[in-house]
């Protein structure tokens, strides 16, 4: 068990602002000075008298405590966990030194990847199965999908710098369709966030990044009212400018449309938008209510993101017409998510065999949308709307056996003008509204088999509107011969339907509906604790994956089944915690072992160039990832931090550009280099250092130094783009301060 985590501070560093950005900031900051003077009197302290009680057991006792997770339906302890979960608590958040989400489950995470996109927001993959859109792993708060069910997925909060509320983070890495629903094929994110038992007083964080430039404002406020009641409230608002960094196209083009050539292996040379800029240069927001009263708790959260993007290589291969300014022309596809969700969640043990769990929710987004400047077409503005209701019974008769059943509806109503991708394919749907339902029922049933096997059995089906009846099982099977031995055994298949705007579309036009995409997946994982006080544990897995995908194909404008791709991979893990130390090590590998795809011509899909003859890896993923993470306590003043990421390689990519260039072919949705310019496919590699340092009970103070490997060579620190992997932006050496005060 972790310590339970300090309300910590943040950063302030002296930047030029716009006069309106300056003012909006301080404003916030004003409010916020003005809300945390109101609550000073509130006492400041760890979280709940169950926190207290967990810090005094020992060990042994401590890893069988009974806990409901990500992980499963019924109650298990954290050894018993039916599938490949890695937990972080409010420490490895603000002590990483993390920006944003992205990057932290990056730094955290073993075998996650993270790559931007042309088109949409940067995306994070597990286990190889990344895409084009957030759609192949859910999102969750609390427990709540907010994944956006028309169009984009998980396009949400994750690339902003505001973190103060969250208090855990569960990661599935593998399918989770079978508890969780359909869309879960990759994994699951879970976000846990603070309420008034896990939060008690209030404070204010500043942080401030120099040359990736943001400024962030966060407050605080938790009051305990009784022993199982109480009140949060958190508010963070930034302005993200971004970074003047360089940005290269993988392949040399002649001077065009009024550009100088771009040579390949040499920065681009056009006007562009600051990497990781917010889109319409508006401010990033993000509001989180909690209510906790007994078995009941009312939460509200809303959250404005969004992203200015930069331009594709198309600018140099279509014609600029006379009327597009070269300004427009270089400007990206930029973007702004508006997203609120409440929900009203009750929690009880109703005896000794019985619990009851349920959940009325409800949820809207909003995407304003400006395609880059090759497009004629007008802003774009759509909306979803989702009301969703779950109730889960769970009966334990006996200490051995316990029985999850639930029923989950959810009701959607959807409004897109014109510049849909779906909608407007031939023969144009005018009909731009539109609803659909979604019923689900699951199942687990959890049985142990003596004292050392521990089995989970679980399944899910799902029916929408426009889709067949989806079926996800999954198996684990679970030994611990000894008190540090720990083998699992798992199988299951995953599945996810298309979005709701293309699966509404193909139904308005052929009144048939898809068949969804699935991942068939075999894990076998093996861990053991070392030392006196097994501090230490080492593990690995390895795990086989078929995967027949649903993907963009540029050809039709739309998303199709683009193949079947099995794939084999495994990871390796070190860890050792104590109460000042949390060291990890992890190494994770990747590999093609046969891929089939029917479309015609082959270049559509921008998996893998396997299916051709080129290579055995995936296109957008690195064959090796490693990840080093450390935090530790120096004293009881200062603690220092640091972790490095490597992605050792796209071998995948550099296969996919090679056919390209024998084929004589020019996809959009596939890398392309020159011959003999192998700096696209390279090692990324980043690394970040962080300090903090608490001079007293109410001032914390951190300065975090990132991407430090662009110190050496810029090209190190890259960040590569989906489908077009032969392009990439530097990530550059920057340095974020921040400042905390507790009231």
């Amino acid at each position: 068990m972790q310590p339970e985590p300090q309300n910590k501070p943040a950063t302030l560093i002296a930047t030029p602002l716009s006069s309106h950005r300056r003012d909006d900031i301080q404003a916030g900051a004003l409010l916020l000075a003005v809300a945390m003077t109101l609550a000073s009197g509130t006492k400041i302290g760890a979280a709940n008298s169950n926190a207290a009680e967990l810090v005094e057991m020992d060990l042994e006792s401590l890893v069988n405590v009974q806990f409901n997770s990500a992980a499963s339906l019924t109650q298990t302890d954290a050894r018993r966990t039916p599938v490949t979960l890695t937990q972080l608590d409010a420490r490895d958040v603000e002590q990483s030194g993390a920006k944003d989400l992205n990057r932290l489950l990056e730094m955290q995470v073993p075998n996650l990847q993270f790559i931007n996109h042309h088109g949409h927001a940067a995306h994070l993959g597990i286990r190889g199965i990344i895409s084009d859109r957030e759609d192949k792993y859910l999102y969750q708060v609390n427990g709540r999908t907010l994944n956006n069910r028309m169009l984009t997925g998980a396009d949400n909060e994750r690339g902003i710098p505001l973190l103060g509320d969250i208090y855990r983070i569960n990661v599935v890495r593998g399918s989770a369709s079978a508890t969780h629903g359909a869309g879960a094929i990759a994994g699951l994110i879970n976000v846990e966030a603070y309420t008034g038992l896990t939060f008690q007083g209030a404070d204010v964080k500043v942080r401030q990044g120099v040359v990736d430039e943001f400024t962030a404002v966060e407050a605080r406020i938790g009051h305990k009212l009784s022993d199982d009641s109480g009140l949060f409230f958190y508010y963070g608002i930034a302005d993200q400018p971004g970074a003047d960094s360089d940005y290269y196209i993988g392949r040399s083009f002649p001077a065009t449309n009024g550009l100088p050539a771009n040579v390949a292996g040499e920065p681009a040379d056009f006007s562009m938008p600051n990497y990781g800029a917010a889109g319409f240069d508006d401010l990033r927001h993000k509001l989180h209510f909690s209510y906790v009263n007994g078995p009941w708790e009312f939460w509200s959260r809303f959250v404005q993101d969004g992203y200015v993007n930069r331009q594709q290589r198309e600018i140099y291969t279509s014609a600029r017409p006379g009327t597009t300014s070269l300004d427009t022309w270089t400007r990206g596809r930029q973007f702004v998510n508006n997203q609120f969700t409440t929900a009203l969640d009750f929690k009880q043990d109703l005896s000794d065999a019985w619990r009851l769990e349920m959940r009325g929710s409800y949820d809207f987004w909003k995407f304003t949308d400006q395609r880059d400047g090759r497009s004629t077409n007008p802003i774009r503005h759509a909306r979803e709307d989702i009301a969703q209701g779950r109730t889960v019974v769970i009966w334990s008769p006996i200490e051995a056996q316990s029985l999850a059943l639930g029923a989950e509806y959810e009701y959607g109503w959807f409004h897109d003008p014109p510049q849909s991708d779906a909608l407007d394919r031939a023969p144009v749907i005018t009909q731009r509204n539109w609803e659909s339902d979604t019923l689900s029922f699951m199942a687990e049933e959890q049985l142990k088999l003596g004292s050392k096997w521990t089995a989970f059995l679980s399944a899910r089906v799902d029916k929408h509107t426009y889709s067949d009846w989806m079926f996800s099982p999954h198996g684990t099977l679970i030994f611990t011969p000894t008190d540090r031995d720990t083998f699992k055994l798992r199988a299951g298949e995953a599945v996810r339907r298309s979005g709701d705007e293309e699966l509404y579309a193909q139904y308005a036009r052929l009144n048939t509906t898809p068949d969804p995409e699935t991942l068939r997946s075999y894990e076998f994982s093996y861990t053991r604790a070392l030392g006196k006080d097994q501090n230490w544990s080492v593990g690995g897995s390895v795990y086989h994956q078929n995967y027949n995908a649903i993907g963009w194909v540029t050809a039709v404008g739309g998303s199709l089944a683009i193949g079947e791709f099995e794939m084999l991979g495994g990871e390796l893990q070190l860890n050792y915690t104590n109460a000042a130390t949390r060291f990890q090590l992890s190494h994770g590998v990747m590999k093609m072992l046969s891929s089939s795809t029917p479309l015609v011509p082959p270049s559509v899909q921008g998996i893998s160039s396997q299916p051709y003859g080129y290579g055995d890896d995936l296109a957008a993923w690195s064959t090796h990832i490693t990840k080093l993470s450390i935090m530790h306590d120096l004293n009881e003043r200062w603690t220092a931090s640091s972790s490095f990421v490597a992605y050792w390689g796209f071998d995948g990519a550099k296969d996919y550009a090679q056919y390209v260039r024998d084929a004589g072919i020019s996809p959009s949705n596939a890398p392309q280099s020159d011959a003999g310019n192998n700096d696209p496919y390279g090692p990324n590699l980043y690394w970040n250092l962080g300090l903090e340092y608490r001079p007293t009970k109410r001032w914390t103070m951190r300065v975090d130094g990132y991407n430090l490997m662009a110190l050496f060579d810029e090209k190190l620190s890259k960040r590569n783009y989906y489908f077009r992997t032969s392009e990439f932006s530097i990530e550059p050496a920057s340095v974020a301060l921040s400042v905390n005060f507790r009231f």
